[in-house]
């Protein structure tokens, strides 16, 4: 478990209805998304997504992100923590469509204490749809 407490129980899973949101709503609309609901970030830039995940201690962990992306085109967004970018235009490519959801991940480092994890569109047509983050 790499030094880190977990907020949505044991498996380190926060939802897509946990984040705190700015231009974007929770919708049901499409199937195979886990929890209430996904994140349907605006078609815009800097719309983004950010969750709390506590720390027991510093440590590099990896984020998992699940996503759909029924577009042709991938979806970058920035990753930061803590305010700091961890990742440039992140790159969420298409899926399927958007009912079918994958995965990618990227290390992280967490502090002790409270670690702010934000998403961040960087294209006008925003992000892709986001189920749920995973940190291990």
């Amino acid at each position: 478990m790499r030094g880190y407490q977990l907020v949505s129980g044991a498996s380190g899973v926060y939802q897509a209805a946990e984040a705190r949101i700015v231009q974007g709503t929770i919708d049901t609309d499409h199937a195979g998304f886990s929890g209430s609901g996904f994140l349907n970030l605006a078609n815009s830039a800097g719309s983004y997504a950010e969750w709390t995940v506590p720390a027991s201690a510093a440590s590099a962990a990896t984020l998992d992100l699940t996503y759909a992306n029924g577009t042709g085109a991938d979806r970058p967004m920035d990753v930061t923590v803590n305010g700091a970018r961890v990742a440039t235009g992140h790159v969420f490519p298409p899926t399927a469509d958007w009912a079918t959801w994958s995965t990618t991940s990227l290390p992280i480092p967490l502090k002790a204490g409270a670690n702010t994890v934000r998403v961040t569109s960087t294209t006008a047509d925003g992000g892709p749809n986001l189920d749920r983050i995973t940190v291990r």
